[in-house]
């Protein structure tokens, strides 16, 4: 059996599907993505033989199609990080992005040349690229491990920063080599900086060109994410003209010129929707290619002890030694450097990038250049799956899993916000206030609470918070229509079932049909009464706690407002569904609030 004869529009479509569904079924089963497509990718290629891309599409299609997806992907990296940030971060990451991605290359190339024999070339620009952990792998483990501050802090900064910074100086390495196989001549030299530098300034004049259009009002609200998209593929296939491989520096750039326009401004944000789809459809398209297209022979000749040995190296040496060494002297304890220095998962973008200069090796002759996407693949495939599975274990184990509970953000300051959130409080339940005007943040830190810098709508000013430890989100303010509009925003981040927001009264009944849909669903407490009602109860009232035993005590009269178990997990009341009766824990009650 195989797919090798069917046409080629539909062949691109399987494997998109391929790649969204494998994503989805991980998600369903609780797995890493990455393993997911790891082992689709292998079982339609290598293993059943059912179709090997690279042969089926033909180099011409094949090789430009990762090469464009690379373009996108390091796009949507780099402008995601915004260097002022850097300000705020510990000292501990400033040290790993420096001084230990200095070790880790250097030890990553000795480990690639020693082990595995690649040629010096190879190895220096491997050691390079696989300094990438990435967010798109780091954030959900530690989603799922719910490490302390620190620990989480240190792995998301260092995947954030890296995830650009890794593939610029793996390019920065094989421009070297390339100036080294040409010889090293003044001509040759001058030539290669003046290609350089035109590269360099495209980025920039792309990203000056797209935000003066921007700012002129040239470019519809509409037409924007896909002339943006346009833009990255025409500055990465123009340089690559004119330097080989120099787009990808070029996108880079632009990229990291765009992360402080999009940081702030709300007109970025479809564009910004839009890359970022495309990067993550692209991602899981690209590796099950990759992976699919890996042959039998080649697997066999890169699964030996030689590739088991090297990431050995990688995992128990090479990581260690460059974050124990770097972290000496900084704010964070022996145990959470230890937990640091043994989680480095490699993920998409290494094995996609890697196969980009895979095939530039393989174009210049070099020895063992075909090695590299198998090599590059078994050491994300063994990282993720250590990694991915291990890391929970091993974050209990030195104690350094945390013991709070999932937290709740709070969005829009007032009296009843305030008092549901002392109560949640006092639980011991995280609680994080966003409010539209800074006036009122200075009483929720006297309140305890923290406090969200920048905009909560924006989905880098998220990348940038630590939400990891909050899994709910209640929408408290008096506008339903900006209610309505972080519940949209929110919702593909926290879950459909983790969002909700306040009742609000409307005065006719076509305004009421807002609430048609799946926001009806998530209304709290009861949808009769308007936030202004609850503000003036609660001047008068608190909110009193019944514990379980004493459900019965709770008459029609009272409003249920929540329920806390055991774990300190809190359910909220929604209009239209019943908080089941529990054994154990506490609920939350506006005691005779059908009365007034």
């Amino acid at each position: 059996m195989t797919l090798l004869n069917l046409p080629l529009t539909l062949l691109i479509v399987i494997f998109l599907a391929l790649g969204i569904f494998s994503q989805w079924f991980a998600d369903k089963i609780k797995w890493p993505s990455i393993v997911v497509m790891a082992i689709v990718g292998l079982l339609v290629g290598p293993i059943f033989g059912l179709i090997n891309p690279q042969e089926s599409l033909g180099q011409e299609v094949f090789s430009p199609l990762v090469s464009l997806a690379v373009a996108i992907i390091l796009f949507e990296g780099s402008s995601n990080l915004d260097f002022r940030e850097l300000k705020g971060i510990s000292k501990a990451v400033i040290r790993i992005i420096t001084m230990g991605a200095v070790i880790a290359w250097i030890l990553g190339s000795m480990a690639l040349h020693f082990v595995l024999g690649f040629s010096v070339t190879i190895s220096l620009v491997l050691g390079g690229l696989f300094l990438i952990t990435g967010p798109t792998v780091i954030q959900p483990l530690l989603k799922q491990a719910k490490v302390k501050r620190n620990v989480d802090s240190i792995l998301r900064w260092e995947s954030i920063i890296l995830d650009p910074i890794g593939p610029i100086i793996a390019l920065t390495a094989f421009y070297v080599f390339q100036i080294f196989e040409e010889g090293i001549g003044f001509v040759v030299i001058i030539l290669f900086i003046l290609k350089l530098l035109a590269a360099i300034l495209i980025g920039f004049g792309a990203a000056f060109l797209f935000n003066w259009l921007i700012g002129q009002d040239k470019i519809p609200q509409s037409l924007m994410p896909p002339i943006q998209f346009v833009f990255i593929l025409l500055t990465f296939s123009i340089c690559d003209e004119i330097l080989s491989e120099s787009g990808l520096l070029a996108v880079t750039i632009f990229g990291l010129m765009m992360a402080r326009k999009k940081r702030h401004d709300l007109i970025f944000k479809e564009s910004d929707h839009f890359i970022d789809n495309a990067s993550s459809i692209l991602v899981s398209t690209v590796f099950i290619l990759i992976t699919s297209s890996l042959t039998k022979d080649v697997l066999l000749n890169v699964l030996s002890w030689q590739l088991i040995l090297f990431s050995l190296v990688m995992i128990v040496l090479v990581r260690p030694i460059s974050v124990l060494l770097s972290t000496l002297g900084t704010e964070i304890t022996k145990k959470e450097r230890v937990v640091v220095a043994l989680m480095a998962p490699r993920g998409i973008v290494v094995l996609t990038v890697a196969q980009f200069f895979s095939s530039l090796f393989m174009d210049d002759k070099i020895p063992m250049a075909q090695y590299i996407t198998p090599v590059t693949f078994g050491l994300v495939f063994i990282t993720v799956v250590i990694y991915g599975f291990g890391f929970t274990p091993l974050s209990k184990l030195f104690g350094v899993a945390s013991t709070e509970p999932p937290g709740v953000i709070i969005v829009g300051e007032s009296e009843f916000s305030f008092h549901l959130g002392i109560n949640l409080r006092d639980h011991g339940i995280p609680v994080m206030m966003f409010n539209l005007f800074e006036n009122t943040s200075e009483k929720a830190h006297e309140a305890g609470f923290e406090v969200f810098k920048g905009n909560l709508l924006s989905s880098n000013d998220r990348i940038y918070s630590d939400l990891l430890r909050y899994n709910k989100c209640i929408l408290m303010t008096q506008s339903f229509i900006f209610n309505s509009l972080a519940f949209n925003e929110l919702v593909p981040e926290f879950g459909l079932n983790n969002v909700d927001m306040m009742p609000v009264s409307f005065n006719d009944e076509q305004a009421r049909n807002n609430l048609n849909g799946p926001i009806r669903n998530h209304i709290l407490f009861d949808e009769n009464h308007t936030p202004r009602w609850f503000n003036q109860f609660i001047t008068q009232h608190n909110i009193i706690e019944v514990p379980a035993e004493d459900y019965e005590k709770i008459t029609e009269n009272d409003m249920l407002i929540y329920h806390i178990n055991e774990d300190k997990e809190v359910t909220f009341k929604r209009s239209n569904r019943d908080i089941p009766e529990h054994e154990t824990g506490v609920y939350g009650i506006l005691k005779n609030a059908y009365l007034t």
